[in-house]
């Protein structure tokens, strides 16, 4: 017996992927960092706003 191939499902499946890998590269990933950064800046803004600048 020989096993049916489905091209059409596999390459519909592989271009699911790759879509999804380009989100996540391109998109996912660069906005998360963007954010992280960001919130990291303003609570340091806040804290330095609420508490003063902090003496060395």
């Amino acid at each position: 017996m020989t096993k049916p191939t489905m091209q059409t499902s596999d390459k519909s499946t592989r271009s699911n992927e790759l879509k999804a890998l380009g989100f996540i590269i391109f998109i996912l990933f660069p906005a998360l960092t963007v954010a992280g950064i960001s919130l990291y800046g303003f609570i340091i803004w806040m804290i330095q706003a609420f508490g003063g600048v902090v003496g060395h």
